[in-house]
C-alpha cells in the first residue's frame, strides 16, 4: 500500500480518489483519475478551476478536436481569464488534430486577442505527445499534467489520469523556466495557425480520430455511428416555472446528483447540446451546477431563451446521458412534436406526490417504443 503524507479524500461517488497535502507543506498536490461515465472529477474541471483568477498561462497537448478546443476555450470561466490574462496555448499535429480543429482555433484565437496558440510541427520522427496545463497566480502556479488531450474524451469521458500541484516559490520558477526554454528551444518547429506547412499537415489527420477507438472490427457492416444508443440513460422531466427565470432549469437532487453527476455542496460543470425538432444541434453549452436556499438545484437551458412559460401544462425536457459525458437534450413545449409521447409515458411511470413535478429515469431504448421519431435517437456522433 502507498502511503502519502496528507489527506486522501475519496469522492462518495468512488469516481475520483485525490491526495492533498497539508496546508503545512505550502504545496497542494492531488492524483486524480477520470472515470468514463462516472460523475466529477474530470480534465475539464481543474482546468476551468486552476484558470481561475490567473495572470497568464498556457498548454501543452499532442492533439486537440473542434469541440475539445472550442468546450474549453471557449467556457465563460475560461473566456473570463482571457478577457485580462494572456494564454499560450501548442497543439501537436502528428495525429488527430485535423483541419476542423485548427480553423476552430483560428477563430478562437481572432476572437480573443490574448490567446496565443501554435501548432508542433515535429523535426523528428518522433510523436509528439506532451498533455499538460499551468496557470499563474500572485501566490502559486497551478501545474496540470496528464493523459488527457484538448478532445472531449480527453476533458470529460476517457480513461485519464492527471496530477494537479500547486506550487510555490523556488519550485514554480523552475518549472517556468523549463516551459519557456522548451518553447524557445523549439521555436522553428512551432508555427502558426495559418502557415501552410500547418495546413498540409493537418489535413493528412482528417478522420483520424476514429481509429484510436476500440472495437474497429466489422466497420463495414455497422450502421452510421449515432450519439444515442439503446443503453444511454435518459431522464425525462418536467421543469418547473420558475418564476421568468424558467430557463434556469429545476431538478430534484436525486437526478441533480444520480443523473447529472453534480455534488451538493461543490460546483461542476456539464455539457449539454440541444437538438431541435428539426434535429439541429445547438453550441456546447458548459454549465455550472447551480444551488440556491430555497433548496434547487438547477441548470441553465439555452434553448428556453426568450419563451414564455406555456400556461396550462409544464415544458418537458428529455435529456440524454452519452458515453463521452455529454447530455442531449430536447426541450418540448404543449403542442410541440413528441409532446403528447413524453406526458404519456410520465402519465404511465411516474408513482411520486402528485403536487411534484414528475421526473422519470429511463434508456433510450425504452422510450422509443412510444417516441421512434424523435431527433434525439439521430443525432450523428460526429457532429458532436
Amino acid at each position: 500500500m502507498l502511503t502519502v503524507s496528507g489527506e486522501l479524500v475519496r469522492d462518495a461517488s468512488e469516481s475520483s480518489v485525490s491526495i492533498v497535502c497539508s496546508s503545512t507543506d505550502k504545496v497542494g498536490k492531488m492524483f486524480q483519475l477520470q472515470i468514463p461515465s462516472a460523475p466529477g472529477g474530470n480534465l475539464l474541471e481543474h482546468l476551468l478551476l486552476e484558470s481561475m483568477g490567473a495572470l497568464r498561462g498556457g498548454g501543452i497537448f499532442a492533439w486537440a478536436t473542434t469541440a475539445g478546443a472550442r468546450t474549453l476555450l471557449q467556457d465563460p470561466v475560461f473566456e473570463d481569464m482571457m478577457a485580462s490574462s494572456d494564454f499560450r496555448l501548442i497543439v501537436g499535429t502528428d495525429a488527430v488534430t485535423d483541419s476542423g480543429a485548427i480553423t476552430k482555433l483560428r477563430e478562437i484565437e481572432t476572437e480573443n486577442p490574448r490567446l496565443q496558440t501554435r501548432a508542433f510541427l515535429s523535426p523528428t520522427p518522433s510523436l509528439f505527445h506532451p498533455k499538460m496545463a499551468w496557470f499563474e497566480h500572485t501566490d502559486h502556479l497551478s501545474l496540470i499534467v496528464g493523459s488527457g488531450n484538448l478532445t472531449m474524451g480527453g476533458l470529460l469521458s476517457n480513461w485519464e489520469a492527471m496530477f494537479v500541484a500547486r506550487l510555490h516559490g523556488d519550485e514554480a520558477a523552475s518549472v517556468l523556466t523549463k516551459i519557456d526554454s522548451f518553447i524557445q528551444n523549439n521555436a522553428k518547429s512551432l508555427l502558426p495557425l495559418s502557415d501552410a506547412r500547418v495546413t498540409a499537415q493537418v489535413a493528412l489527420n482528417d478522420g483520424d480520430e476514429r481509429s484510436l477507438r476500440v472495437n474497429t472490427r466489422n466497420q463495414s457492416m455497422r450502421p452510421p455511428s449515432r450519439a444515442a444508443v439503446d443503453t444511454n440513460e435518459v431522464l425525462v422531466a418536467e421543469i418547473p416555472a420558475a418564476g421568468s427565470r424558467w430557463k434556469q432549469a429545476n431538478f430534484d437532487r436525486y437526478n441533480y446528483e444520480t443523473f447529472f453527476g453534480a455534488k451538493v455542496g461543490s460546483q461542476r460543470r456539464i455539457i449539454l447540446r440541444n437538438v431541435d425538432s428539426g434535429g439541429t444541434i445547438g453550441e456546447i453549452e458548459s454549465r455550472p451546477s447551480v444551488e440556491v436556499a430555497s433548496m434547487n438545484y438547477r441548470f441553465e437551458l439555452a434553448a428556453a431563451t426568450g419563451l414564455a412559460y406555456p400556461t396550462g401544462s409544464p415544458p418537458i425536457g428529455i435529456f440524454v446521458r452519452l458515453e463521452t459525458g455529454q447530455f442531449l437534450y430536447q426541450l418540448l413545449l404543449p403542442g410541440s412534436d413528441g409532446y403528447a409521447s413524453a406526458s404519456t409515458f410520465l402519465d404511465t411511470r411516474w408513482d411520486g406526490p402528485s403536487r411534484e413535478k414528475r421526473r422519470v429515469r429511463t434508456t433510450v431504448a425504452d422510450l422509443r417504443v412510444i417516441w421512434n421519431d424523435s431527433p434525439l435517437w439521430a443525432v450523428d456522433e460526429a457532429l458532436l
